[in-house]
C-alpha cells in the first residue's frame, strides 16, 4: 500500500495522482522563490521573496538562500534534497536577477537544477 505523501497533485476528475519527486520539489522551490518568509505558518523558514529583494544589497546572498531552502526542506521532511550551489547568473536585462539553483538527492547522487529570475 503506498502512503499518501508530498507530491501530489489533484487532477480535473477530482483524483489524486502522484507525480515525480524530482519535479515536484523543483516547482516548491518555484513557489518558494515567490513567497515572502514567515508567510506560511507550517513552515516558517519557507519563502525567498524578501531575501531576493535585497538581494544586490548582499554578498552573502547565495549562502543565506541555500540555508533557507535546506532548512524549509528539513522542515517539510524533503532531507534528502539539499541544496549544493546557488549562483547569479549574468544577465543583460538590469531590472532582473537570475540564480541557478542546484540540488542533490543525498541517496541516489542525482543532481537537479532550477532557475529562479527576480525582477527588481
Amino acid at each position: 500500500m503506498q502512503s499518501i505523501a508530498f507530491p501530489l497533485r489533484l487532477q480535473e476528475s477530482g483524483l489524486l495522482r502522484r507525480d515525480d519527486r524530482a519535479a515536484s520539489v523543483l516547482s516548491l522551490l518555484q513557489v518558494m522563490a515567490r513567497t515572502p518568509q514567515g508567510s506560511w505558518r507550517a513552515c516558517p523558514e519557507f519563502g525567498l521573496r524578501d531575501l531576493f529583494e535585497d538581494g544586490r544589497q548582499r554578498a552573502d546572498l547565495p549562502r543565506l538562500v541555500a540555508e533557507r531552502i535546506n532548512g524549509s526542506l528539513a522542515d517539510l521532511g524533503l532531507e534528502e534534497y539539499q541544496v549544493t550551489e546557488v549562483i547569479r547568473e549574468i544577465s543583460s536585462n538590469r531590472d532582473m536577477d537570475a540564480y541557478s539553483i542546484r540540488l542533490e538527492n543525498q541517496g541516489t547522487a542525482e543532481s537537479l537544477t532550477t532557475s529562479v529570475v527576480y525582477e527588481v
